[in-house]
This record gives structure tokens, sequence and C-alpha cells, in this order.
């Protein structure tokens, strides 16, 4: 049992969990892959040629790791949370009565592959969600049980 399974209110249900898109792993990946570079370009010994490699391949590992940041988005059927941290927690949680608007930014390149951000706002802050998979269907989500809970009272 995760965390937000453990701190859901009385009654409330998890109905969307966002996901990160692959996208924000891509730069690790290539670091990853330019590594193996390192076994035909330098003129160290073979030995020290695949320890340098390995190495890269670690920290490119733990970049993607620390990307991802145990990070957790989800709509349920009271509230908007986002959770981060592996080892320290960090988590934000929003009534979604208190919901104002809802705002979609992609690129180009995000409409092709199918990412970008979603903005939440409400009358004191916006809350921005970068590099979520499939915005649009986060967006209907949120915006579909904002009015549920709006003919809920």
């Amino acid at each position: 049992m995760g965390y937000i399974e453990k701190n859901l209110m009385e009654n409330e249900q998890v109905v969307y969990e966002a996901n990160l898109h692959y996208i924000v792993y891509a730069v690790p990946f290539l670091v990853a892959l330019l590594a193996v570079g390192f076994l035909f370009i330098t003129d160290l010994d073979w030995m020290w040629r695949i320890i340098l490699m390995v190495a890269v391949w670690l920290a490119a590992f733990i970049w993607a790791v620390v990307i991802n940041g145990g990070k957790q988005y989800v709509v349920t059927t009271r509230r908007l949370i986002f959770k981060r941290g592996i080892i320290r927690r960090s988590s934000f949680e929003l009534l979604l009565r208190k919901c104002e608007g809802i705002q979609i930014e992609q690129s180009i390149m995000g409409r092709i592959l199918g990412y970008g951000s979603v903005l939440v706002t409400t009358g004191e802050a916006t809350n921005r969600y970068d590099n979520i998979k499939k915005p649009l269907k986060f967006s209907t989500c949120i915006n579909q049980q904002i009015d549920n809970t709006k003919n809920y009272e």
C-alpha cells in the first residue's frame, strides 16, 4: 500500500493517476548510450574503459531515478494530490472545489509525442505539473471530478 492509498479520506477513491512521459529520460538515456563510445574512443586500457563506461551508466541511472523522484500525480474523487520524493517526501494536496481553472501547455514536440504541462489555478496560486503523459486526459479527469464535486455538494 502506497502513500496515496494510506492517506485517502473516508469514501474517497483514486480516479486517475497521471505519469511522467518517457521524454524526461531522454537525456540520461543518451548519456548512457554515449558511454559505449568510451570503449572505442579512449586510449585507456580495456579494463579502465569498461570501468568508465559502467560508471557513466550508473550516473545516468541515478540521474533517471532523481528525475522521477517518486513522483505521483493523482486525481481522487475529492482532491488533486502531487507527491514526490523517495527518501524525503513532499506532498501537495488541492481540494477540487478550490480549483478555478486548468490550462494545458504543449510544444510542437509535446503534441507529437503526447506530453505537456498542466496548470491548475486557484484564487491564490497556480500549480504546474510538467512533462505529464496524456495531459488532455489528465485535464479532462480533473474537470470531470470538479464537476462531480459541485454536483455532490
